[in-house]
């Protein structure tokens, strides 16, 4: 098993998929910290409550992390990778579990770099405007902390759902289909708390969640069944496909 979970963190190093989603989440974060600090005021960007906001735009990570979930997978599909990597691996639901280990992982370290440059960003702006810190506090501390831990919930989430579809493309268009309209219009109905963007959002708010989403517990075992279904549905499709 630690040698697929090797190969498959290999495969993910070496692509430069993830190169490019990166420089873009750092490119989003410089953007958004830094409008977000120029034009707000000082006694705004004084409050605790504030620099939270500041420093949350990192959980656009976990959104990354679902895309490198589903390219993990399903570019097995797209690139024509599948059929070797099921024979060195035969038994494929193993394939699809060290995918799942490294989809976790790929999601947990990417939100942890973008967390520490937003946080970094976040800090020698606010300093340049004189701004006195609270990027220390509590509540910045569990926006981060939940960030990495629904990204590397996203991450696995997304293998799951790519190994469902094996479909790369379509799989992500239809992921951003489904958080960009499906679920704001599932409020029309009041469930969409228990969605897979809400519950992942509730683990991200870390406790400190509006009234529109779970709390974080609540949010992060629903986000972890999510990851469970999609998971035991893509090794069912997996092992049932005709790939040779």
């Amino acid at each position: 098993m630690s040698r697929l979970v090797a190969a498959e963190a290999l495969k993910v190093v070496t692509t430069r998929l993830l190169l490019w989603l990166g420089l873009l989440l750092l490119g989003l974060e410089l953007l958004v910290i830094a409008l977000h600090v120029s034009q707000d005021s000082l006694d705004s960007l004084a409050e605790a409550r504030n620099q939270r906001d500041v420093v949350s735009i990192a959980a656009v990570s976990a959104l990354i992390a679902l895309i490198v979930g589903i390219v993990l997978a399903a570019g097995e599909y797209a690139h024509g990778t599948a059929a070797p990597t099921f024979l060195a691996a035969p038994v494929r639901e193993r394939v699809v579990a060290a995918k799942l280990v490294v989809g976790a992982l790929a999601g947990a370290v990417l939100a942890a770099a973008a967390c520490a440059f937003a946080w970094g960003l976040a800090a020698l702006l606010l300093s340049l405007r004189s701004v006195s810190l609270h990027l220390g506090s509590g509540a910045v501390l569990r926006v981060l902390l939940g960030t990495i831990l629904a990204a590397a919930i996203a991450g696995a989430m997304g293998v799951g759902f790519g190994s469902l579809t094996q479909r790369q493309t379509g799989a992500i268009v239809f992921a951003f289909i489904w958080l960009l309209v499906v679920e704001p219009l599932l409020a029309i109905a009041g469930i969409e708390r228990f969605a897979p963007g809400h519950a992942l959002a509730s683990v991200v708010e870390a406790g400190t969640q509006g009234s529109d989403l779970l709390s974080f517990g609540a949010g992060l075992a629903l986000s972890v069944g999510y990851v469970l279904g999609f998971a035991i549905l893509g090794a069912l499709v997996v092992r049932g496909s005709d790939v040779t």
